[in-house]
C-alpha cells in the first residue's frame, strides 16, 4: 500500500541524561496537568524535562530529585501540579515538596512477584489527592480480592479512600488527558491479559471501570476526551470515546502485506491527526512513522526523517512530536 510522504522538520533537539536506558519504561513519557514529561534518572536521582509549550524548544525545565532513601530507586515518578513530585517503588510511596524536600512517605504491603507487579501514581484533577496502585489484603480464607487502588490525601499522606482492581500482581501505568485532567485511565498488564480502566474520584469515592476493546492496553497521548489503544500483537488500534462507537482499525486492511502497528505509544498528534509506528519487527530499530486520520484511524501519509531514526514518536496533541536516541530528544513537526 502507498501513501503519501512527508518530510519531518526539526524544531529543536536537546539532552536528557540516562533517557537512552530508561525510555522503555512505562513513567518515561507522561502526560500531567495539561503538560507532556519526560522522566529519567541519573544513578538512583528522578531526572524530570517539562516539554515547553513553544514548539521551538524542547524541554522548558529539567530536575532532578533525591532518592527516596539511600541506594533505592525511585519506581514510578509523576510530577504533581504544585511543584512536586511523588514516586512509588514496590512497596513505598515518595511525595517531595517544590523544594526538593521528602514531604511524606507511606508504605504498603509489596507484592512478592516484584518482576511482574509494578504501581504507578498520580494526582488527581484536584490537586488534593494522590492515586496510587497497591497490593490489597488477603481475605479470611486466604482468598485475593485483587490489587488496591488508593486515594491518599497529598498534604499529609493520609489514606482518604479505596477500591480493589479486577487486576492482581499487575503492571500499572496511569495516563491523563492533555485536555482534560480528570479524565483518568490505568493499563493493568497481567501477563497476557490487559485491563484498561477508567478511574473517576469525585466526592472521594472512587471508581473504575473497563472500557474500549477489551484486552487493549491505552496507547499515548489522549485528547479532547478521546485515547487510542493498541492491540498487543500490532494487529489493530482503535479509538475510544465515551458515548461514541469504538473505531477499529485492522492492520492488515491498512498496512503493507507483512507490517503491523508497533510501539506502545500511538497518540494524537492534533485533533485531526494520530501518530503511530510500523515494522514487520517488534524491536526494528527505525520503525515507520505514520500519521493517521484521527476519526477513522487510516493511514494519510508515511514520514520521512533527515539523517535519524528512532522507535517510538511521541505525539504532543499540538502538531508536533518527539523522538529519541540515546540520551538525545528531537522535536519535530510535518514540514510545510
Amino acid at each position: 500500500m502507498n501513501y503519501a510522504h512527508v518530510s519531518a522538520e526539526l524544531l529543536a533537539e536537546e539532552e536528557l541524561p540516562g533517557y537512552g536506558r530508561r525510555s522503555g519504561r512505562y513513567d518515561s513519557f507522561l502526560v500531567r496537568d495539561r503538560a507532556c514529561w519526560l522522566v529519567s534518572a541519573t544513578g538512583d536521582e528522578p531526572l524530570v524535562g517539562r516539554v515547553a509549550t513553544e514548539t521551538s524548544r524542547l524541554f522548558a525545565e529539567q530536575r532532578r530529585w533525591p532518592a527516596p532513601r539511600p541506594g533505592q530507586g525511585h519506581g514510578f515518578a509523576s510530577p504533581l501540579p504544585d511543584g512536586g513530585l511523588a514516586t512509588v517503588d514496590n512497596g513505598l510511596v515518595t511525595v517531595y515538596d517544590g523544594a526538593s524536600g521528602v514531604r511524606w512517605l507511606h508504605e504498603f504491603d509489596p507484592w512478592s512477584d516484584s518482576d511482574n507487579a509494578s504501581a504507578s501514581c498520580v494526582a488527581d484533577a484536584s490537586g488534593r489527592r494522590l492515586l496510587v496502585t497497591t497490593t490489597g489484603d488477603l481475605g479470611a480464607d486466604g482468598s485475593y480480592a485483587g490489587d488496591l487502588c488508593v486515594a491518599l490525601d497529598l498534604a499529609d499522606g493520609r489514606p482518604v479512600t479505596e477500591t480493589v482492581l479486577p487486576s492482581a500482581t499487575a503492571g500499572y501505568v496511569f495516563q491523563q488527558s492533555l485536555t482534560d485532567p480528570a479524565q483518568l485511565f490505568l493499563d493493568a498488564l497481567m501477563g497476557d491479559t490487559f485491563h484498561s480502566l477508567s478511574v473517576t474520584l469525585r466526592d472521594d469515592i472512587l471508581r473504575v471501570e473497563n472500557i474500549g476493546v477489551e484486552n487493549d492496553p491505552f496507547g499515548g497521548l489522549a485528547l479532547n476526551g478521546a485515547v487510542i489503544k493498541t492491540d498487543v500483537g500490532g494487529g489493530w488500534l482503535s479509538r475510544w470515546e465515551e458515548g461514541q462507537e469504538d473505531i477499529v482499525t485492522e492492520a492488515e486492511d491498512v498496512l503493507p502485506e507483512g507490517v503491523r502497528f508497533v510501539g506502545h505509544r500511538p497518540g494524537f498528534l492534533d485533533k485531526n491527526r494520530v501518530l503511530a509506528a510500523a515494522s514487520e519487527e517488534d524491536d526494528a530499530t527505525a520503525n515507520r512513522h505514520l500519521v493517521l486520520d484521527a476519526h477513522t484511524l487510516r493511514p494519510v501519509a508515511q514520514l520521512d526523517y533527515p539523517g535519524t531514526a528512532s522507535q517510538d514518536p511521541l505525539a504532543l496533541g499540538d502538531g508536533t512530536w518527539l523522538t529519541a536516541s540515546g540520551d538525545v530528544v528531537r522535536r519535530w513537526r510535518v514540514a510545510d
